[in-house]
């Protein structure tokens, strides 16, 4: 298993784990009614960046710990090197990504149209970036698997 692809089955279980930690938030947020009223979106947004905060510092112990126990149980050196094949699958990735932001947004701005509240938007747009970034990973490492 390259470098590469042990980085993306580390962001997989990272955003396995950061999902999950948003659901948590934003479900007991919605129960609680702490995003109704008129403040309600800001109140989102607040939270939203501390679980953006909260996910990256996640993010980066995640992959020191990852490498860490790859270096112990394996023995061997990363290599940090990206040749052409790893390029061509983290494209492939981005362009998953892309499209499931693309049509989060257009969800968004759907559901805003036929009247639903300005956050079930907000949290289509983020269900899209996540999902989108999760599936962006999961094409990689079907890439990474099965080849080009």
């Amino acid at each position: 298993m390259s470098h590469e692809e042990r980085n993306v089955v580390t962001e997989i279980l990272a955003n396995a784990i950061i999902i999950g930690l948003f659901l948590w938030f934003l479900v007991a947020g919605h129960a609680a009614g702490r995003f109704d009223g008129p403040d309600g979106v800001q109140v989102w947004a607040v939270l939203v960046l501390k679980l953006i905060g909260v996910s990256i510092v996640i993010g980066i112990v995640l992959a020191i710990c990852m490498a860490i126990v790859w270096q112990v149980v394996t023995g061997e050196k990363p290599d940090l090197t990206r040749d052409e094949r790893d390029r061509a699958i983290s494209g492939i990735g981005w362009k998953v990504q892309g499209i499931a932001t693309a049509i989060a947004v257009v969800g968004a701005v759907g559901a805003l149209a036929l009247g639903h509240p300005v956050i079930t938007a907000m949290n289509l747009i983020l269900a899209g970036c996540a999902f989108g970034d999760t599936g962006g990973n999961l094409a990689k490492l079907r890439a990474y698997r099965r080849g080009l």
